[in-house]
C-alpha cells in the first residue's frame, strides 16, 4: 500500500477531509473526500502529513496544496498541485521553488506545453507537469436537467458580485481585482438598485499593493469614518451560502483574479451556473472552447466601448425573459452533458492520482 501525505493545510489532523470542518464552506473541501476516497479503492492510504508523523508512519509521497516552503523527506517524491497564479501566489512562479518537487499538477497550458516559449516552463523543464482543472463541487440543491427558479420569478436580486477584497501581488496588467472594484463603483454611481456586493473585506476600502498601495488604502478609510458612511454601499455581508444568494440573482459578475491566462478557470462561473443564474464572466482567454458562450455573457464584447460598465448595464436590463430563459437552458444543458465532467470532483481525484501509480 502506498501512504501519502498532504502538505499545506494549515490545520492538520485530516480536516482537510471532513465534511463538518468549519473551513467546508460550500462545501469546497469536497474534492479532497473524493480524492481520499478514491485513493482508498486503489490501496493508497492519504492523510495529512501530520497525521502520518504523529502515526511515526514514512509516506511514500506528499502533495502540497499551499505554497508553502519544500521540506524535503527521504525516499519521498514530493508533487505539488498549483492552484493559482503567481500573481495571487507569488512563489507559484518562482523556478527554483517549482524545481524541487518530482511533479506538477496545474490548468496552466503554459507549462503544460512542452513546445511553449514560456520563461517559466524553460526553467522548470525538467520537472514532469500533469493536467488537472480547477474542481467545482455540485451545491446539495442542484439537481441535473432542472433549472432552479427559471426566468425573472423569484429571482429579486438584479445582478451580484461575490467575492473578497483583495489585491495582486504582483504587479500585473492581467490581474482583475481592480476591474471588480471599478463595476462594483460604477453600479453604486449608476444604478444602485439594481446591484448587491457579498463577501468578505468590504467594510474597508480597495485592498492596494506595495507601500503607495498601502498609504492610500489608509487615506481612503478616514473621509467614510468622519462621515459615518459605508465604503461599499451595495455590501450586504458574506454570503453565507453562496448557492442560496445565485438562485436568487438574474445576473453575476465572475471575473477571475487574473485575465488572459490560459486554462486558469475557478469557480466562479460554475457557482452561478448551478443556481440557473447567468455569469458575467472575464478571465479565460478561450472560455468559449471549455464551456458554451450561450452559457454566460462575455465581458470582453462590452470592452470596444468607452464605458463597458454602461453598456453592460444597458444590455442586461433590456433582456427579455425569454433570452433569459435561453442563457438558464443552455446552462442546464451543459452541466448535464459529458462536456462538464472534467470539472469535477471525480475527474479531479482520477488526474491526480494516475500519475501516483507510476
Amino acid at each position: 500500500m502506498l501512504v501519502g501525505g498532504i502538505v499545506g493545510w494549515e490545520e492538520g489532523q485530516d480536516d482537510l477531509f471532513n465534511p463538518q470542518s468549519p473551513r467546508n464552506r460550500d462545501d469546497c473541501l469536497e474534492p479532497f473526500r473524493v480524492l481520499q476516497a478514491k485513493a482508498a479503492e486503489q490501496g493508497i492510504e492519504l492523510h495529512t502529513l501530520d497525521v502520518l508523523q504523529q502515526k511515526g508512519i514514512a509516506p511514500n509521497f506528499t502533495l502540497y496544496v499551499e505554497a508553502v516552503p519544500f521540506s524535503p523527506i527521504e525516499n519521498c517524491k514530493n508533487y505539488l498541485i498549483r492552484f493559482e497564479t503567481e500573481l495571487t501566489v507569488p512563489i507559484n512562479g518562482d523556478a527554483d521553488y517549482l524545481n524541487q518537487f518530482d511533479g506538477i499538477f496545474t490548468w496552466d497550458q503554459a507549462l503544460l506545453n512542452t513546445n511553449s516559449s514560456d520563461s517559466l516552463n524553460q526553467r522548470t523543464a525538467l520537472v514532469p507537469k500533469f493536467p488537472i482543472v480547477y474542481p467545482n463541487v455540485l451545491p446539495a440543491q442542484f439537481r441535473v436537467n432542472e433549472i432552479i427558479n427559471p426566468g425573472f420569478t423569484n429571482r429579486n436580486l438584479f445582478c451580484v458580485l461575490i467575492g473578497s477584497n483583495r489585491h495582486a501581488n504582483l504587479p500585473d496588467a492581467r490581474e482583475l481585482y481592480s476591474e471588480r472594484v471599478k463595476v462594483i463603483r460604477w453600479f453604486e454611481s449608476y444604478a444602485p438598485k439594481d446591484f448587491a456586493l457579498f463577501g468578505n473585506g468590504w467594510l474597508v476600502p480597495q485592498k492596494r499593493l506595495g507601500n503607495l498601495g498601502k498609504w492610500r488604502y489608509r487615506l481612503e478609510k478616514v473621509l467614510p469614518f468622519l462621515l459615518g458612511q459605508s465604503v461599499f454601499p451595495s455590501y450586504q455581508g458574506s454570503a453565507k451560502n453562496k448557492f442560496e444568494v445565485l438562485a436568487k440573482a438574474r445576473f453575476c459578475i465572475c471575473f477571475e483574479n487574473a485575465k488572459d491566462i490560459p486554462g486558469y478557470v475557478t469557480e466562479k462561473l460554475f457557482d452561478s451556473l448551478f443556481a440557473g443564474c447567468v455569469p458575467i464572466y472575464w478571465g479565460e482567454p478561450n472560455i468559449q472552447n471549455m464551456v458554451p458562450s450561450s452559457c454566460f455573457i462575455d465581458f470582453r464584447q462590452f470592452l470596444i466601448g468607452p464605458d463597458p460598465y454602461r453598456d453592460l448595464y444597458q444590455y442586461i436590463s433590456k433582456m427579455t425573459e425569454q433570452d433569459y430563459i435561453a442563457y438558464q437552458e443552455a446552462g442546464k444543458q451543459f452541466l448535464a452533458s459529458s462536456a462538464f465532467r472534467p470539472y469535477s470532483s471525480e475527474a479531479f481525484a482520477d488526474a491526480i492520482l494516475g500519475p501516483l501509480q507510476l
